[in-house]
């Protein structure tokens, strides 16, 4: 975990808990939250992802 996981987190859950990511773009700093059990990844469709946090990602923002 890194203070821009924190960050990140914090940043997320600030914005009603839900991130969307559409496109080709570099998702690896929302995996990194996925990978610590604070966001709950769903496919959309072949590049878009919505994240979702999760109970422990709430708690790790607070």
């Amino acid at each position: 975990m890194t203070r821009e996981d924190l960050e990140l987190i914090r940043e997320i859950v600030l914005h009603g808990g839900a991130k969307y990511t559409a496109g080709n773009i570099d998702r690896s700093k929302y995996q990194r939250l996925v990978d610590l059990g604070w966001l709950s990844p769903l496919v959309m469709n072949k590049t878009d992802i919505a994240y979702e946090t999760t109970k422990a990602g709430e708690v790790a923002a607070s």
